[in-house]
């Protein structure tokens, strides 16, 4: 299984069900990555400051599975304004 050190992301699989896991973030975590993604798309008033919110309040591989649940915040709150 290949392992990928990206400076503080470590991706320890790919073959792995949950990305939680491929990540090697506990999945109590998740929930609280969500919603921190959630508070920086409420509380911030431009995405440069959603995204330095983010890197105040997480790291490494917490960070990048907040930006991943950022993004789809975004992205889903796009789809709502186009419809």
């Amino acid at each position: 299984m290949p392992d990928y050190n990206l400076g503080t992301l470590k991706v320890v699989g790919h073959d792995v069900e949950k990305l939680t896991q491929a990540l090697d973030i506990s999945d109590d975590r998740f929930d609280d990555l969500v919603n921190l993604a959630r508070q920086a798309w409420e509380h911030e008033d431009t995405i440069s400051e959603s995204i330095e919110f983010l890197a105040q309040n997480a790291t490494g591989s917490e960070l990048v599975l907040a930006l991943v649940f950022f993004g789809r915040i975004w992205e889903d709150n796009q789809n709502d304004e186009n419809e």
